[in-house]
């Protein structure tokens, strides 16, 4: 079965098959096609699969390659992009039914423009939770993404069709989109590498200090490619930066902290733990200094950002049509309700709350190359949920929102797995402009971790059933 055989293949790798004639891009665009509608239906991934088009734009492909013209990285690769994402002509609905049946695209963000020169094949766009403010695969527009490592569970959140699609073997790579954590939480959930870059490195629209996207795939391998098509300025946006020439070169950082506590947030699982400690052990084999600390901040810094979510979240909901704002998740509502009652002094002191949390990062980041810590407290939740915590969607995300303000590169790869055979991620964090680094780093880690285990990722291309009820975090519904 090809779809098998890809999965196992690098986007590189599957690009020299395509070179050489062993693959053709018809061909895999063919199969991905009937993975999106073998699976789909279980895990409720993607929309807008357009098929005749990317048919036809990969016969172009096949047709650069007996031709010697290739456009590079990513020639005939399968690829998604999230809802969040402009296209034109694929529709834009920002996980959310208070937008109604969605807006056509006209113009392409910067990330398809990226894309699309460099010869990739966008088939399908990817569901998102509503307005991208819960870790989880719940979108009001779409329903629930599912987890194809086991039904019941969730995706994470917002990239969840990204993470549950890829995990089924449907298409290559994706690019989701990343405010608090939101490629490299369901990377973790789904066995997925992301990367959520330096701040500015991969333009995208509307411009943000905080909100980046980021390439998604199967291995840290992937990152590097992705990145190198992704990244760059575009006018639109103006904190773009160029693509940086120094640090790649081929020595790796050394110095690496790695962090189980940033003292704040929930308290971490057994599971997560072991899983962040053995991939210290591996680094430590692999020549690297490492060194653990004990205390990542001495306060909550994930206080203010909530807050900023809020507010956030609230300025989208409420200039949105009142008859179409019953379907949101009314917990997310009641969450973002307190911000439409905030005055300027509340925005400033939040703010002065996350210029705390940026020089906290800036203080660990300054002891090392590289932090390594959890992506995320636990291993999962349910499926229907929109996070773990009820009162505050976002709070597992401590571990990852922070880089997200401080604008530090931050790479997920998959660590290992929970006893009942959930992926458990791991998360590298580097200095700004030094993502090449970053992902290469990554990428050896994996490789090593993969080694030890003495196993080939065995990923779940047909979605697995629900083997025993997931204990609910009070918040959700399994339907």
């Amino acid at each position: 079965m090809l779809i098998e055989e890809l999965s196992r293949l690098t986007l590189t790798e599957v690009t020299e098959c395509y070179a050489s004639g062993r693959l053709c891009p018809v061909m895999v665009m063919e199969a991905t096609i009937a993975q999106a509608e073998a699976a789909n239906n279980s895990i409720n991934a993607l929309y807008d699969l357009q098929a005749d088009r990317c048919l036809a734009e990969a016969e172009a492909s096949r047709q650069r390659y007996r031709t010697g013209s290739s456009l590079g990285l990513l020639d005939g690769i399968p690829v998604t992009i999230k809802d969040s994402i402009h296209a034109a002509g694929m529709h834009w609905h920002h996980g959310s039914a208070a937008h109604g049946s969605g807006v056509e695209g006209m113009k392409d963000a910067p990330p398809t423009i990226a894309l699309k020169r460099a010869g990739a094949l966008i088939f399908a766009k990817t569901v998102m939770s509503d307005f991208g403010l819960s870790s989880s695969g719940v979108s009001s527009s779409h329903g629930i993404v599912r987890n194809p490592w086991g039904l019941g569970w969730s995706t994470g959140g917002s990239s969840a069709g990204a993470g549950a699609s890829l995990a089924a073997g449907i298409g290559m790579a994706a690019v989701g989109t990343d405010i608090a954590g939101s490629v490299r939480l369901p990377a973790s959930h789904c066995g997925l590498a992301a990367l959520k870059p330096t701040q500015g490195l991969i333009a995208h629209t509307p411009p943000s200090t905080v909100r980046s996207a980021g390439p998604m795939a199967r291995y840290a391998a992937d990152l590097e490619p992705m990145l190198r098509v992704l990244g760059g300025v575009h006018r639109d946006d103006c904190y773009s930066a160029p693509f940086p020439a120094v640090h790649a070169g081929s020595d790796l950082p050394r110095r690496v902290t790695v962090c189980l506590d940033f003292g704040f947030g929930p308290q971490l699982e057994d599971e997560v733990a072991v899983v962040v400690e053995q991939a210290a052990q591996a680094l430590a084999e692999l020549a690297f200094e490492v060194r653990f600390e004990d205390r990542g901040f001495d306060f909550d810094a994930y206080l203010p950002i909530d807050d900023s979510l809020k507010l956030r979240g609230w300025r989208e909901y409420s200039a949105t049509a009142q008859n179409f704002r019953a379907a949101v998740p009314s917990q997310l509502v009641d969450w973002l309700m307190p911000a439409s009652e905030w005055g300027e002094a509340q925005i400033a002191e939040m703010d002065k709350g996350i210029a705390r949390t940026i020089s906290g990062a800036n203080a660990l980041l300054d002891k090392a190359d590289m932090l390594l810590t959890p992506v995320m407290h636990l291993v999962n939740f349910p499926a229907g949920d929109l996070g773990p915590d009820p009162d505050m969607p976002l709070r597992h995300a401590t571990f990852t929102a922070p880089f997200n303000q401080s604008g530090h590169p931050a790479a997920t790869i998959c660590g290992g797995f929970s006893a009942s055979g959930l992926p458990i991620g791991i998360q590298l964090i580097g200095h700004r402009f030094d993502d090449i680094r970053l992902v290469r780093t990554a990428t050896l880690l994996e490789e090593r971790l993969r080694q030890t285990r003495a196993t080939q990722m065995l990923w779940p291309l047909q979605p697995k059933p629900l083997a025993r009820q997931p204990v609910h975090g009070g918040n959700g519904v399994l339907v």
